[in-house]
């Protein structure tokens, strides 16, 4: 059985190794081409097919599915981990690689936005070429962040795009700290069950 449990591991962990390498090559246009992409991409669309078509991961130009099909992975990794360390598997060790792993997306996604909006105040202070392609995409990427923000707290009329963002990038760092330390408390609470 541990043997058994150890090869699963092994595979989970290289599919996990080659399902992560197939998305950042998608990230670069001269590499998503050729035939050791067009067999990756064999090895791994299958997996990722079963998450395209939850369309709630998709939501205007973000796709989130390739993070939900790692973190699935990744709770499956610790549930064998969990297995071949204890012996067995409790429901609170479950629910906490279920809590842990869906920290991981939204902390990411969080992150994500922090960055983009740390980005976009360095260039209003340093009054950077509003107009230039790169501080075009991170508006982009920002947008909904800040929109939310908006439309949750109104400071008024005078209030304009710069105080908002200000606003989004210390919530998002504010939800990141305290989900973080959170989740970990309530991992720990779980795995102890």
């Amino acid at each position: 059985m541990i043997l058994f449990l150890k090869i699963i591991n092994a595979l989970l962990m290289g599919y996990l190794l080659l399902l992560s390498l197939r998305i950042i090559l998608t990230w670069f246009q001269g590499f998503s081409s050729g035939k050791a992409f067009d067999l990756l991409s064999e090895i791994t669309e299958p997996y990722l097919s079963l998450f395209y078509r939850l369309k709630f991961l998709r939501k205007g130009m973000f796709d989130f599915t390739p993070i939900a099909a790692i973190l699935v992975l990744v709770v499956l990794l610790d549930l064998i981990n969990a297995l071949l360390f204890y012996g067995r598997i409790t429901f609170g060790f479950f629910f906490a690689a279920v809590l842990s792993a869906v920290w991981s997306g939204v902390s990411f996604v969080l992150l994500l936005f922090l960055i983009v909006g740390v980005i976009r105040v360095f260039a209003i202070i340093f009054r950077r070429n509003t107009g230039s392609a790169m501080l075009k995409v991170v508006d982009i990427l920002i947008q909904p962040a800040v929109a939310l923000v908006m439309k949750i707290i109104q400071l008024g009329k005078r209030a304009g795009y710069t105080q908002y963002l200000l606003l989004t990038v210390g919530f998002l760092f504010v939800f990141w700290l305290l989900g973080g330390v959170v989740t970990r408390r309530l991992v720990y609470m779980l795995q102890s069950l």
